[in-house]
C-alpha cells in the first residue's frame, strides 16, 4: 500500500492512498502527468452536479464521500484526503456520462470504494483501496484500468481495454473490444463478444471466453472456457473447455482438457484430453489419458499415455526415451511406430499395425485381428517382443528392405530360430532380435517380407 501525492485545489498537497502495483504504477503516471501540465486548473468538487468549469485543463478534486456529477470538460479527477486529514472514510460514486473531455483519467482511493460511471470518452482508472465498480458496459471509449486488492466489479466497454483487476476477488466483464486483462486475484472473467487475452497469476479464476481467444495460465487450479481458433497456455491442475470447431492448448500440467471440435496439444504432461474430432498431441509426456475421434500422436520421452480413439484411424509416432502407449480401450484403427528408447506399444480392437523402432520394443495387437507388426531394415536393430501374435489367425509380421524375399532368406531366418520356453525368437541381419512369445511353431506364412 503506498501514498500518491497530487497538488489539489489551492495548491494543498491530496492524498490518495493506493495498493497493487500495477495501480501504484498507473497513480504515478496520473500524479506526473498533472505535474506536468501548464496552466493546470483544479476545483474542490461537491457532492451533487459539479459544472462552469473555466476554459482550460481542469482538474476535479474529492475529498469527501458522496456522488458526484461531473458537468463540462474536465480531464482529470482525483479523490483521496488532504494532508494530515482523513475526510474521505467513505465510498464515492463519479458520473461521467455529461463530461465533454474526450479523455478522462481518474486516481481514487476511498477506503470504503468508489464507483465510476463513463461516457464515450476515453480514460484511464486507478481504483485504490477499497471495493471499487467501474461501470462502461455500451459505452465506446478506450480505457486503461488497475484495481488494488478489494473486490473489485469493472464492466468494460466496447473500445480497446487493459485490465489489471488486483489481488481481489474481482468480477469483469469485457466489451466488443480487443481487451488484455492481467488477472493477479481469483476473479470471474466473462468475455463473449470481444477480442481477448487474459493472463492469470493468482489462479482459482473462472474465465469464459469468445472465439479468437488467449489465455496464459501462470498459476493453477482456473477453469477456462474459450471459443474458436483460441490459444491457451496451460498452468498446472486446470480444467480447460474449448467450445468452437479448433484451439491449441499448449502445455499444462495434470490439466484437463475438453474440446467440442478439434484440438492441437503442445508440450503438455500428464493432462487428461477428451476431444469430440480430431487431436494432434505433440510431444507430450508423463501419465496422460487421450480420447479422441481420432489422432495424430508424437509423443516424448517418459510419456505413458492410455488412449481411446473412437472411430476412424490414428497415428502414433515415438519419439526419445522410454514410451508407452496403450489403445487396449481404442474402437478405431491405430499405426504405431517406436522411437529410440524402450517403447511399449498395445493396440485396440482393430486392425493395427505396430512398428518397432531403434530402441527396444514391446508389442501387442490387443484385442483386435489381422495385426500387422513391422520391423524396417535401416531403422531398428533392438530387441522386440510380440506379446500376442499367436492370438489371431491374421495377424501377420512384415520385414521391409530386408531382402528376405531372395534366395530363400526368409526360410534360412526361420531355420535358425531358438525356440525356449514356449516362444520362438528369430534373429536378423542388422541386429534385430523378434521374441514371439507363446509361438512355437513359426511359418513362412506369417510373414510378408520385401
Amino acid at each position: 500500500m503506498a501514498i500518491t501525492t497530487v497538488v489539489g485545489a489551492s495548491g494543498v498537497t491530496l492524498a490518495v492512498t493506493v495498493d497493487g502495483a500495477q495501480a501504484q504504477a498507473l497513480a504515478s503516471q496520473y500524479s506526473s502527468a498533472v505535474s506536468g501540465v501548464s496552466g493546470l486548473t483544479s476545483y474542490d468538487l461537491v457532492p451533487g452536479s459539479n459544472s462552469s468549469f473555466s476554459a482550460g485543463v481542469s482538474q476535479g478534486v474529492i475529498t469527501q464521500s458522496g456522488s458526484y456529477s461531473i458537468v463540462g470538460d474536465v480531464q482529470y479527477v482525483s479523490a483521496g484526503s488532504y494532508a494530515e486529514q482523513d475526510t474521505l472514510t467513505g465510498s464515492v460514486a463519479i458520473d461521467l456520462t455529461k463530461n465533454t473531455a474526450s479523455s478522462v483519467s481518474l486516481l481514487t482511493g476511498a477506503w470504503d470504494g468508489a464507483t465510476v460511471f463513463v461516457g464515450n470518452q476515453n480514460g484511464s482508472f486507478v481504483g485504490g483501496v477499497g471495493n471499487n465498480v467501474f461501470l462502461g458496459a455500451g459505452k465506446t471509449g478506450s480505457w486503461n484500468i488497475a484495481t488494488g486488492s478489494g473486490n473489485d466489479t469493472i464492466l468494460g466497454t466496447n473500445g480497446n481495454t487493459t485490465i489489471d483487476g488486483g489481488t481481489g476477488s474481482n468480477l469483469i466483464y469485457l466489451g466488443s473490444g480487443t481487451n488484455t486483462v492481467r488477472s493477479e486475484g481469483q476473479d470471474t472473467i466473462d468475455g463473449t463478444n470481444g477480442t481477448d487475452t487474459v493472463t492469470l497469476l493468482g489462479g482459482s479464476s473462472v474465465v469464459n471466453l469468445h472465439d479468437n481467444a488467449t489465455v496464459y495460465d501462470t498459476t493453477g487450479s482456473n477453469s477456462v472456457t474459450v471459443g474458436n481458433n483460441s490459444f491457451v497456455t496451460g498452468g498446472s491442475s486446470s480444467t480447460y473447455f474449448t467450445t468452437g470447431a479448433s484451439a491449441t492448448v499448449s502445455g499444462g500440467l495434470n490439466d484437463t482438457i475438453s474440446a467440442a471440435g478439434d484440438l492441437q496439444q503442445i508440450r503438455g504432461t500428464g493432462n487428461s484430453i477428451s476431444v469430440d474430432g480430431s487431436l494432434s498431441f505433440l510431444n507430450g509426456t508423463g501419465n496422460t489419458t487421450i480420447t479422441a475421434g481420432n489422432a495424430t500422436l508424437f509423443g516424448a520421452s517418459g510419456l505413458n499415455v492410455q488412449f481411446d480413439g473412437t472411430s476412424g484411424y490414428s497415428l502414433f509416432v515415438g519419439g526419445d526415451g522410454d514410451e508407452t502407449i496403450s489403445a487396449a480401450s481404442s474402437h478405431g484403427v491405430l499405426e504405431a511406430f517406436a522411437g529410440s528408447g524402450t517403447t511399449t506399444l498395445i493396440g485396440g480392437t482393430g486392425a493395427d499395425t505396430l512398428v518397432g523402432g531403434t530402441g527396444n520394443s514391446t508389442l501387442t495387437g490387443g484385442s483386435g485381428s489381422s495385426n500387422l507388426f513391422a520391423l524396417v531394415d535401416g531403422h531398428a536393430g533392438g530387441d522386440y517382443t510380440v506379446t500376442d501374435f499367436g492370438s489371431a489367425a491374421g495377424n501377420l509380421m512384415a520385414l521391409y528392405q530386408y531382402g528376405l524375399q531372395n534366395n530363400n532368406g526368409l526360410q534360412d531366418v526361420l531355420n535358425a530360430a531358438t525356440v525356449a520356453g514356449g516362444n520362438t525368437t528369430i534373429a536378423l541381419n542388422d541386429g534385430s532380435k523378434i521374441t514371439f512369445v507363446g509361438v512355437t511353431d513359426l511359418k513362412a506364412s506369417d510373414f510378408t517380407v520385401s
